[in-house]
């Protein structure tokens, strides 16, 4: 069976949505707890999930051993420690939650699911063409994945369904929805703007109350500013030349080689090149097709940062699949035997002196390595040879072939140029040196920093960059895959300072400000401006009309305004747009108060139709869902967690 990153690469759509289930499932459960070695720590706590501690050894523990199973699954540092993270929260507080509320899953639930899991990934996987020998490992496989998370994925359906439940959806709910996607509005409008009731004061004692009075609009979940240096990890001219070379040395093996395939496959696999299976040629990018064409090679050529390279072995015309029927046997003699007695009574199994079990199977020419395709080249409906069926000896009978195309057997080179270990050790001794001198101050920072002639860059790690509560991306602002970052900045203190390696760059930070604010600070020239236009607009309101003889007012027409709209005449706010939208009365003049003028409009006609009672059954269907997944977010939002954890903590 191929590996699985060969497999990812080949049926990558069907696999994608299959890791998938795996990578972004919202809960895990008790069997993930692992029982291996404990490692010798200090045993810290590193999460709180409403009360309990999570101490580094548990999660330790856990990490290793989702490691082991996701070991060829792609899946990254960030997002096995997000399911490790998610573990224990659902141990800790999402379990014993739904348990209060009488949901749990009976073996026979999932021994149904496993059911109709089998058949539908066993039929995507028939979908896209994989061997069938190879479907029932896969399913398995698969299904090994889906065991860690198939208790708790069913649980939370049931607490989505139970959430989706208990909303109703009533008739004016239904024909509300329905007026904002099927109505238009026409009429007319007259802007004025703020400025035509003249300049007001605004005393800071009014901005301070305006601001005491709604600042729980506008909670803070704290934030920590960081300054940073960056490294980055970048190859010298010597380490570009050493990969040149060593890519034109496999060259020079390549022509020495002279066509000998099996000396070319050797030169190529050194250096970590691949020489696996056919492809077909249109399948081929053009410049490959031209030179291949043309000069029997292609490269070796640098292409943004890569050497690439790519040999012809072979070139044939083969049907793209074969269906067979097809006997294993127990060794090869036995199998020389017996395709001698198929080929005598004309290839008719049922026929055989001895009764052998058969069975039928199919192959594609893009799906078989080149040492199975040997076989295969070459053959025709009803030719009987031996083969090597599963790693055991059979013999195969052709009985169905498919379109003849164009493959093609190539052995391909890429090599990154990146630094090399010399190059790599060098930057982290340069990075050593930094955080010595950088001390544990933002001024000392700044001076290392100067010193040493580095850029010295400044971002912030706010809670909700990180914290599984709010569900947004963890990571610091303008940096990717730099959670590890986020929390430790947020759990650290003015003057920490930390390496942290991410991607090809090296960042040391420092915390360098701490806000713990319970509310956002005051933005005394947004209130005062708010204010304003609130003195303005009540100054203003008694005049308002469409006819108003208001300096500065603006009158105008408009058409097919939709509830969905962003403007008015392509030039007026959504506060506008709602208040014609929510109209029900023709030839009314309303008054609309917006963000920097105030509005009058009149609508005079209201064009499509509501038909509440055909709507309500999708309407409810739809909220029953959005409401099923608002409330299990809600459950966990509830939870407290404080997550501790940090490079090098663990």
């Amino acid at each position: 069976m191929a590996t699985l990153n060969t497999l990812r690469t080949k049926y990558g759509i069907v696999l994608s949505v299959l890791i998938a289930i795996v990578l972004l499932a919202f809960i895990l459960g008790d069997q993930l707890s692992y029982r291996g070695n404990r490692q010798e720590m200090v045993d810290e706590t590193v999460m709180t999930i409403a009360g309990e501690n999570v101490k580094a050894s548990e999660y330790a523990q856990l990490s290793a051993y989702l490691h082991d199973v996701l070991r060829n699954s792609g899946a990254s540092q960030d997002q096995i420690d997000n399911l490790v993270s998610n573990t224990f929260i659902y141990n800790n507080y999402t379990a014993p939650a739904i348990a209060e509320i009488g949901l749990s899953v009976s073996e026979a639930e999932i021994d149904a699911y496993a059911v109709e899991f089998g058949q539908r990934v066993a039929a995507q996987l028939q979908q896209y063409g994989w061997p069938a020998d190879q479907i029932e490992p896969m399913v398995r496989y698969q299904w090994e994945l889906e065991t860690l998370t198939v208790e708790q994925m069913l649980a939370q359906q049931k607490l989505m369904a139970l959430f989706g439940a208990a909303n109703y959806v009533n008739r004016l709910e239904v024909e509300q929805q329905l007026r904002e996607e099927n109505l238009t509005f026409d009429g007319r409008y007259t802007m004025v703007p703020y400025t035509a009731a003249g300049e007001v004061e605004v005393t800071e004692e009014e901005i301070d109350a305006y601001y005491e009075a709604h600042r729980e609009e506008n909670p803070s979940f704290g934030s920590r500013t960081l300054r940073y240096v960056t490294f980055a990890i970048e190859a010298t001219e010597e380490d570009k030349a050493a990969v040149e070379k060593s890519i034109m040395d496999v060259n020079k093996e390549v022509a020495e080689a002279n066509g000998d395939v099996e000396a070319i496959k050797r030169a190529v696999r050194a250096i970590g090149g691949k020489a696996d299976s056919y492809k077909l040629h249109s399948s081929l990018d053009a410049k490959v097709a031209d030179a291949l064409k043309a000069k029997k090679q292609y490269g070796p050529v640098l292409e943004q940062g890569k050497w690439n390279a790519t040999y012809l072995l072979s070139d044939v015309t083969a049907p793209a699949t074969f269906d067979f029927e097809v006997a294993v046997v127990n060794n090869i003699m036995e199998a020389n035997e017996l395709v001698a007695e198929l080929e005598a009574n004309g290839g008719d199994f049922a026929k055989l002196a001895t009764a052998v079990d058969t069975d039928t199977d199919s192959r594609a020419m893009t799906a078989m390595s080149n040492v199975e395709a040997k076989s295969f080249i070459g053959k025709k409906v009803g030719d009987i040879f031996t083969y090597t069926y599963n790693h055991k000896p059979a013999v195969v009978k052709i009985t169905a072939v498919g379109e003849k195309q164009r493959f093609v057997l190539t052995a391909d080179v890429e090599k990154s140029v990146v630094a090399s270990e010399d190059t790599r050790s060098r930057i982290a001794s340069e990075v050593d040196t930094f955080v010595k001198s950088a001390g544990e101050g933002v001024e000392s920072f700044n001076e290392a920093a100067n010193a040493a002639g580095y850029q010295v860059l400044a971002t912030t790690a706010n809670r909700n960059d990180y914290n599984p509560n709010y569900g947004m991306g963890r990571g610091v602002r303008g940096i990717a895959n730099s959670r590890t970052m986020a929390v430790w900045g947020y759990n650290a203190e003015v003057g920490a300072i930390r390496s942290f390696h991410i991607g090809d760059v090296i960042y040391v930070a420092m915390v360098s400000a701490i806000d713990n604010n319970e509310y956002k600070v005051k933005n005394a020239s947004q209130i005062e401006r708010t204010l304003k236009h609130d003195k303005q607009f009540a100054m203003l309101e008694s005049e308002l009309a469409l006819d108003a003889a208001i300096e500065g007012a603006q009158s105008g027409k408009f058409e097919g305004v939709k509830f969905s709209a962003n403007s008015v005449d392509g030039k007026y706010e959504q506060a506008l747009v709602g208040a014609i939208a929510a109209t029900r009365e023709l030839g009314v003049a309303k008054v609309v108060k917006g963000q920097n003028a105030a509005f009058v409009f009149v609508v005079d006609a209201i064009n499509g139709d509501v038909d509440a009672a055909e709507e309500r059954t999708p309407l409810m269907t739809q909220r029953e869902s959005v409401m099923g997944q608002m409330g299990a977010s809600a459950l966990i939002y509830k939870a407290d967690i404080q997550d501790n954890r940090g490079e090098g903590q663990l």
